[in-house]
């Protein structure tokens, strides 16, 4: 996801895609791994986690090598649903095993922090790439980390099977709170995931250069692990919903900022307020799904939304450049972060009810 900039501005230039063709190939596939996450961790059947891995990882490194052999759309499309697909299977699987650790935060700190830094690498990286092997180096990386990362899925642990939760089940366990909140997150992620896939463009039009810009990207996008560590000092000091309210409200100004002054040094200053607030407002956001369902439905679905709203994010500017110009995809960025404070402003009043309840109770 971190990447999609890159992807959806070499896609056009490089592959010979319209905007709206490479943002509706893009969300395509994350759109596809989220669904498939998101079934196979809700209503899965008991199944080995590391034979299901494995067979996503293979279906992801052969979408991949599909994806090189040529720029045609059809062939592009087909390809990155059966890659989508496959990720979509490790990512339930992983949560699966996750959920059983005995450490979890620690375990999603790390992968978050391999994460980031992978996509700082590859955001250094890309430039000199695409510049000798044109589209290709972008599928050419991939096959490189899902090698790697299927390798790591060998030595992925096994635990024996457990009885799936049925639909009815679930509903029942996941309170309106709950559904409110992640229903929030989606609308969040789906503003960055629209925002970020037009980064590469907002810096042209801001006159970088795209070395420049590669770089900027690169030193943004390991600032969010500045913003992860200064999440829980912020917590101590003002409380969750405060400062959950505050990163959203920051990060969704500093889009607009980004999307709609074309100045150098308001771009990079802009970047990197919302680079400080990004990630650092995700985790109050998942935190509150986890407090509010004890069984961990609702930070899964909370999880897959994430990856879901970042994958419809590209077709959103796709659609409105078209019809508005591209300053105003970060204008409708702010109305849906607006919407989703609205939604977390209703859970809070509910929060607040339920624990006044709670102390008047004998």
């Amino acid at each position: 996801m971190s990447l999609l900039p890159v992807f959806l501005d070499t896609l056009r230039t490089q592959a010979g895609l319209s905007l709206r063709s490479a943002g509706f190939l893009l969300s395509s596939e994350l759109c596809v791994a989220a669904i498939t996450t998101l079934i196979l961790s809700a209503w899965g059947h008991p199944h080995s986690e590391k034979r299901w891995a494995l067979w996503g990882g293979a279906l992801a490194l052969f979408g991949t090598i599909l994806s090189l052999l040529s720029p045609a759309i059809a062939i592009l499309a087909a390809s990155r649903l059966l890659a989508g697909a496959g990720t979509g299977i490790v990512g339930a699987q992983a949560l699966r095993v996750l959920a059983r650790g005995i450490d979890k935060e620690r375990l999603i700190a790390f992968v978050t922090i391999a994460s980031i830094v992978n996509a700082a690498l590859w955001f250094a990286l890309f430039p000199l790439l695409i510049s000798r092997l044109g589209y290709r180096a972008l599928y050419l990386c991939l096959l490189v980390v899902f090698l790697a990362g299927t390798a790591l899925l060998t030595r992925l642990p096994s635990f024996p099977d457990r009885r799936p939760i049925r639909g009815r089940e679930l509903a029942a366990r996941i309170s309106s709170p709950a559904i409110l909140v992640v229903l929030a997150i989606f609308l969040t992620q789906l503003g960055q995931g629209a925002f970020w896939s037009l980064e590469q463009i907002y810096g042209n039009n801001a006159g970088f250069s795209p070395d420049a810009i590669g770089t900027i990207l690169a030193v943004s996008t390991l600032l969010l692990l500045a913003g992860a560590a200064g999440a829980a000092w912020a917590r101590d000091r003002f409380g969750r919903f405060p400062t959950l309210f505050v990163l959203i409200a920051v990060n969704a100004l500093s889009i607009v900022l980004v999307g709609t002054v074309r100045i150098h040094f308001v771009y990079l200053a802009a970047n990197i307020l919302q680079a400080l607030t990004n990630l650092s407002s995700l985790v109050y956001q998942l935190g509150l799904s986890a407090s509010l369902d004890r069984l961990g439905r609702a930070v899964a679905a909370a999880t897959a939304m994430v990856t879901l709203g970042n994958g419809i994010g590209p077709a959103l500017p796709a659609w409105l450049s078209a019809y508005f110009g591209m300053p105003y995809v970060a204008v409708v960025v702010l109305a849906i972060d607006g919407f989703a404070l609205a939604l977390f402003s209703i859970v809070i009043l509910r929060w607040s009810e339920s624990s006044r309840l709670k102390q008047s109770l004998p």
